[in-house]
């Protein structure tokens, strides 16, 4: 596990490249977690203890899982993923830059997803997700905007 390293403020996003739309269309789709109406994700008082049925529920092999309180923070890691950090004080989650870097900023947000969507089937989380929006490309915006077309 990393050591006292820089930690990077991340946002729990749901990001998928493969989603199709209704018309069976490839796009790229996101949804952010949105915090409770005191900005946290989960409360202050949670506990490892508290977390571990929550995912023993969620069918998450515990033995490749690595879960423990290191003062302000709960360490969250899965084997082979980013470690994301719960701080206890503020209620954000956190990443060490040096997991941003190696598994990049789309895979640390999407532990920190899967740990919170987690969290709020037990019960432990009052956070929201907020609503799918989809990224499209300049070629696409270009050619739906009328002054862009060629008249005929």
């Amino acid at each position: 596990m990393a050591g006292d390293t820089m930690l990077v403020r991340i946002v729990p996003v749901e990001t998928d490249r493969e989603h199709r739309d209704s018309s069976g269309e490839k796009r790229f789709m996101q949804r952010h977690w949105q915090p409770d109406r005191f900005g946290r994700f989960f409360p202050n008082s949670l506990t490892v203890e508290q977390i571990k049925p929550v995912l023993v529920q969620a069918r998450v092999k515990v033995e490749n899982l690595f879960l423990q309180k290191q003062s302000d923070f709960i360490v969250y890691q899965y084997k082979g993923r980013p470690q994301v950090r719960l701080n206890l004080k503020d209620g954000l989650f956190y990443a060490p830059s040096s997991d941003v870097k190696i598994y990049g900023r789309d895979s640390v947000e999407r532990q920190a997803h899967i740990l919170l969507t987690n969290l709020k089937k037990g019960g432990l989380s009052l956070a929201s997700i907020g609503k799918t929006v989809y990224g499209s490309s300049a070629r696409e915006v270009l050619g739906h905007l009328r002054t862009y077309k060629k008249d005929e």
